[in-house]
């Protein structure tokens, strides 16, 4: 059997990288991939501004101040965030009131907080010495002009959004999300729509795996569930497969008597990239090509195919989009109790706090799914090796 590292690096070759852009406005970019660097068109702050409430003063003369010998200056304009700079003549022995963000004239140096003064009026006393460029926000502060504020690849976030909007932009060029069909195979499932019968299940695969590639930003073109009928599914994937950039399959791709999409794949001419993995659960997982599309069949049980999910999606969608930071991430933490070795590598169920990883659920089958709601990571225990209290250990952290 192939490990995952391997079975990874197999489906990276395989998988042409997005070269499509779109245009999009920056409160639709949230959770999009750069698709190019971007350089600042404007310094922020472009003006000098105030730092806080109080009084634009030249520094050099507050020189002695104090509440017993205060500083007396003649308030010359007062300036508030909105005003333009005014141009100021006669400034020694002068001060402008001013609000914070509100641009400082020329040639005063900084900013004496309101709480040092008198709040006069006409004239200011000013009870404490102050350096130049104290409460002063020089132009560039934030960001300088020209600076890179964006690089290529880079997944846009919501403190991205705000940025983009202080240089005035309204749009931003971001690559075209990858494109996913999802089939469930397995004709024991049912749509959520049809009453529940003896010997029947509802298709939860169908929904956690579409939540999944959702919530990574993917465009899921077709979803669909089908009975284990080899020509059903052949015909699904012929017709879809140029719609999408990766196919993802569930079920039906172990050695059971009804386990036909191998042979489904085989048939249309595909190309097997590997097919069982050095893992549990789920180890039956299947990749190949077919029209210069990468498919991934899954495990059918409900645990197992979210674990090969994260472990092989996520670093697929990162390779297709250039983009590492959409890879699971994955940590050294510390193990808080045994764990019995197992003959090939397992990724476990748990739950890691403050750098401890534990197990708190009891029942760890491939079927069994909803205590994963108690957990947030996967530890990935090696093949044949007993691990101890106190080990360090690897984790990969869920996705949302």
């Amino acid at each position: 059997m192939i490990e995952v590292e391997a079975a990874r690096a197999k489906i990276q070759q395989a998988l042409a990288q997005q070269k499509k852009v779109e245009i999009v406005s920056i409160l639709e970019a949230t959770g999009r991939v750069c698709a190019e660097d971007i350089y600042a068109q404007v310094a922020v702050p472009h003006f000098p501004r105030a730092g806080m409430d109080g009084y634009a003063i030249i520094a050099k003369e507050s020189e002695g101040a104090s509440p017993e010998q205060p500083v007396t200056l003649q308030v010359i304009d007062a300036i508030f965030a909105g005003d333009s700079e005014p141009n100021v003549k006669n400034v020694c022995g002068s001060a402008v009131r001013i609000m914070t963000g509100a641009p400082i004239p020329k040639p005063y140096d900084a900013v004496i907080k309101q709480e040092w003064t008198d709040y006069g009026k006409t004239e200011v006393n000013i009870y404490r010495e102050i350096k130049a460029g104290r409460n002063y926000g020089v132009v560039g502060e934030d960001v300088t002009h020209n600076q890179k504020i964006f690089s290529k690849y880079q997944v846009i976030n919501s403190r991205a959004v705000g940025i983009l909007a202080a240089q005035g932009m309204k749009e931003i060029s971001v690559l075209a999300p990858m494109k996913v069909g999802i089939i469930a195979t397995g004709s024991e499932l049912i749509s959520l729509e049809t009453p529940l019968t003896s010997g029947k299940i509802y298709d939860s695969n169908l929904y956690t795996l579409a939540s999944f590639i959702q919530s990574s930003g993917s465009k899921i073109i077709f979803k669909e569930h089908c009975s284990d009928d080899t020509v059903v599914i052949s015909k699904i994937i012929r017709e879809q497969i140029e719609t999408i950039d990766l196919l993802i399959t569930t079920g039906g791709v172990s050695v059971g008597e009804k386990d036909y999409v191998p042979q489904v794949i085989k048939d249309l001419g595909g190309k097997s990239l590997f097919h069982f993995v050095n893992m549990k659960p789920g180890t039956p997982i299947m990749a190949s090509t077919y029209q210069n599309k990468v498919i991934l069949s899954l495990s059918g049980n409900p645990f197992a195919a979210v674990v090969n999910l994260h472990l092989f999606y996520w670093s697929a969608l990162a390779d297709f989009m250039g983009c590492p930071e959409l890879n699971l991430e994955k940590r050294e933490v510390q193990l808080t109790e045994d764990l019995k070795q197992s003959n090939i590598r397992r990724f476990i169920r748990a739950h890691e706090e403050n750098g401890l990883v534990s197990l708190n659920a009891t029942l760890h089958y491939s079927s069994v799914f909803h205590n994963t709601l108690d957990t947030n990571c996967l530890i990935d225990q090696p093949a044949k090796k007993t691990l101890k209290k106190g080990d360090s250990v690897t984790v990969y952290y869920w996705k949302s």
